[in-house]
This record gives C-alpha cells, sequence and structure tokens, in this order.
C-alpha cells in the first residue's frame, strides 16, 4: 500500500480500502471458462525479456536513491529484467519495499472462519435482486453488450453479482483478451535480485486493526448504492474508451518510453470506486486511520534511507511519480535532486 498525501495519491488509498474490504467484496472469484479470441481486438505484441523504464536518480549531498517506476497493466506475455537495475541493486545498501497489510480482526482466526460464508455472500445483491434490477437499463445495456465482447456469450439474465463485482470480473476479462496483465512484473525480479546481491528489502507492514468486524460486514451487506453504481459505470467507461491507451502505455513502458507514457493520458475508475466504499461509515473511519498512519510514516522513512545509504533503490506506481503532486515534485521541492531517464 504505498500512498502519500497529496490528493493525488488517491490511487493508492483506494487500494488501502480494497486491502480492508476485498476478501469480502472479491473473495472466491472463480476463473472464467476460456472462450475463442476476440477477432476484433488486437493483443498487445510486446512479448519476450523487455528492459522496461529507466531509473530516476534522487540525490542530495552524495547520496542517491534509484526509482523504477511501474505500470498496471502491462503486457501480459512479457518478462522484465534490466542490467542497470541489477548494477544499482548490487551496490544498494537497502531496499524499500511496499507495505503489506495485516488485518487483525478481534476474535481471531475462529471468527474470520465464522463469518466466511457471510463474506462469500457480499459477491451477491444482498436484497436477492439481479444485476438487471439493480442496474439502470442504460448501465445494463453497456454491461451486457461487453459481457457479449470479453466472454463471447450473453449474461445470464439471473446474474446476481454485485455492480463493483461484476465489473471486477469484466473488467480482468477485458485486460486479458487484449493481451494486458495487472501481474506483478518487477518484484519479482527485485526481490531475487536482492536475495542474489545479500541486500536487505526494507518491508513495511501495515497491521490493521478490525475490531467490529461484524459492524464493517453489516455496512458491505447494504444494497448496492448510486456509488457503486457509478462505479461500474466508470469501469464500463474505461474499458470503452481507455484500454487503445492502455495497450499504448504497456507497450510504451516495455519499451522504456517515459515521453510516451507522459504523453498519454491516463484514466483511473478507482476515485469513484473509492467514494462508494468510504460510504460505510465504520470501513471509512478504519481506512482513514491507516492512511494517515502511511501519510505520517513514508515521506520519512524515504529520507532516512537517501540519508543513511549512499546508493538505495525502490520502485514506485509510475502515476505517483509524474505530475506537479506527484513524489519526484514533492522531492525536488524537499531540497533533492532529481534526475530524469534518459
Amino acid at each position: 500500500m504505498r500512498m502519500f498525501r497529496t490528493p493525488q495519491r488517491r490511487t493508492r488509498a483506494t487500494n488501502m480500502a480494497i486491502a480492508v474490504a476485498a476478501i469480502m467484496l472479491l473473495s472466491g472469484a472463480s476463473p472464467a471458462e476460456p472462450t475463442p479470441a476476440d477477432p476484433l481486438l488486437d493483443e498487445v505484441l510486446i512479448s519476450g525479456e523487455q528492459p522496461g523504464p529507466a531509473m530516476w536518480k534522487v540525490s542530495r549531498d552524495g547520496h542517491t536513491m534509484w526509482i523504477v517506476g511501474t505500470l498496471t497493466p502491462l503486457p501480459s506475455k512479457m518478462t522484465w529484467r534490466s542490467r542497470q537495475v541489477e548494477d544499482v541493486i548490487s551496490r544498494s545498501g537497502e531496499i524499500l519495499g511496499g507495505y503489506s497489510s495485516h488485518a487483525k480482526v478481534k476474535g481471531g482466526w475462529f471468527t474470520g472462519i465464522r463469518m466466511l460464508p457471510a463474506v462469500m455472500r457480499l459477491r451477491f445483491n444482498a436484497d436477492g435482486k439481479t444485476l438487471r434490477e439493480v442496474l439502470p437499463p442504460a448501465t445494463y445495456s453497456r454491461w451486457s453488450a461487453l459481457h457479449r465482447q470479453f466472454f463471447g456469450h450473453d449474461p445470464d439474465p439471473k446474474e446476481r453479482a454485485r455492480p463493483a463485482y461484476a465489473a471486477g470480473l469484466l473488467y480482468d476479462r477485458a485486460l486479458e483478451k487484449s493481451g494486458l496483465s495487472e501481474r506483478q512484473v518487477v518484484w519479482p525480479v527485485v526481490t531475487d535480485l536482492a536475495r542474489r546481491h545479500k541486500v536487505r528489502i526494507r518491508e513495511l507492514e501495515l497491521n490493521v486493526p478490525v475490531d467490529d468486524p461484524k459492524g464493517i460486514l453489516h455496512e458491505l451487506q447494504q444494497p448496492a448504492s448510486a456509488r457503486e453504481i457509478a462505479c461500474l459505470d466508470t469501469i464500463l467507461d474505461r474499458i470503452e474508451h481507455d484500454l487503445p491507451n492502455m495497450k499504448r502505455r504497456a507497450q510504451a513502458w516495455a519499451v522504456g518510453d517515459v515521453a510516451t507514457i507522459r504523453a498519454l493520458p491516463n484514466v483511473f475508475q478507482q476515485q469513484t470506486c473509492f467514494d462508494a466504499l468510504m460510504e460505510r461509515p465504520k470501513l471509512k473511519q478504519l481506512i482513514d486511520e491507516q492512511i494517515a498512519k502511511v501519510n505520517a510514516d513514508r515521506p520519512r522513512i524515504i529520507s532516512y534511507m537517501i540519508a543513511a545509504h549512499e546508493n538505495s533503490f525502490t520502485v514506485q506506481p509510475i502515476e505517483e511519480l509524474l505530475g506537479e503532486k506527484g513524489l519526484l515534485a514533492e522531492l525536488r521541492a524537499a531540497g533533492y535532486t532529481i534526475e530524469e531517464p534518459m
């Protein structure tokens, strides 16, 4: 869970929310049955080993942190290797990892096991309504058309999936059919290189105390709100209009073309979906507390690592690095020297 205090980084706050609620909203997702490839969609052609983008160099007083920007989705068939990154890691005193979150549910694992059936039911509309009954006709028509396009058949008219769950399954399928994937590409390589060169990865843990799991579960069981339907609408927008740019961004990342990544508009549906989650007061309080903790800790840790090591290394989402309020601008304003990739 990597996030900073600027509004531009709400995507990380969304991931924080999903870390708490994903087991409730998305657990038990089963893979779709394979269908013939859609001839109307060209796969991303990048495959095999690719260098990925060059690194940003953040320096002060002779000490340097090297930053690789990650991007999702990426070409599903590519592998990532970089001799430059390996050289930097081999000389690094430490690598800054990401946050791993651990929910500490009051009552322990036994409480979690007892709640599992109710959690699994959260994939579906609590009032038993079908998706057709829940969605406005125009939204249902769009969802049905995209379902036919990417799954190769009409949706079940009795489908009872919650709008957010149905949207997530459709989005994953659209990426798959377009030759894209949200799987981790960079971190497995970084982890392997760190182990090989005996460089410590500073893992950041976030223990999320869930003191009222039943209360949060009750909130999530409520019928789909207008904001949850808006979340689905936004994901449909992205599938309908942003897939070509997603493929271009993925291809640009794979060959290290940062200029193209900067030039292409980047669309995020997470803010709308985050707003839907934050309608739940108990969940909102829990998430706000964790965001405040991360916002307080993360800048301090980055400053410490740059001061403590002649060379250090980290991986950050590229959308958090770029822009007037991005991490690089924040570091530059704090007095660090930033060298852009060539």
